[in-house]
């Protein structure tokens, strides 16, 4: 159960990076996960965060070509993990990057703020329950 606790606390420290807008720190958090990752819909999970991450960082270093290729690649991954997966709304960070992804990346204008990652602290809990 340690193992989970532990799983869980660093996914939420990478999250909460996102959340505040440190994709490069988010990156990297979320980049231990996926390494570590043995189980292949945690190793997608948090591979496509990762991707997420560095597209936005690309989109806040003015490089739109590089965020929507990321993006792609991180909805791409995404979508092959349940809708929520151990605890992150899957579904609704999908529909959130969409938009991102499908603007012709020379265009000025992207949705702001930039979308966060929604995260269940209480998956856990069940977690321990079963």
């Amino acid at each position: 159960m340690k193992d989970i606790e532990n799983l869980h606390a660093r996914l939420e420290e990478g999250i909460n990076f996102f959340n505040r807008e440190y994709f490069f720190e988010a990156h990297d958090a979320l980049e231990e996960l996926w390494m570590e990752a043995r189980e292949q819909t945690q190793r997608d999970l948090f591979h496509g965060l990762v991707n997420i991450a560095t597209g936005f960082y690309h989109y806040r270093m003015g490089n739109r070509k590089g965020m929507q290729s990321q993006l792609q690649k991180g909805f791409d991954k995404l979508s092959q993990v349940p809708q929520r997966c151990f605890g992150v709304n899957v579904e609704k960070l999908l529909d959130d990057v969409q938009p991102y992804i499908q603007t012709e990346y020379l265009q000025a204008a992207f949705p702001e703020p930039l979308p966060k990652i929604e995260f269940d602290t209480g998956v856990l809990a069940l977690i321990k329950k079963n």
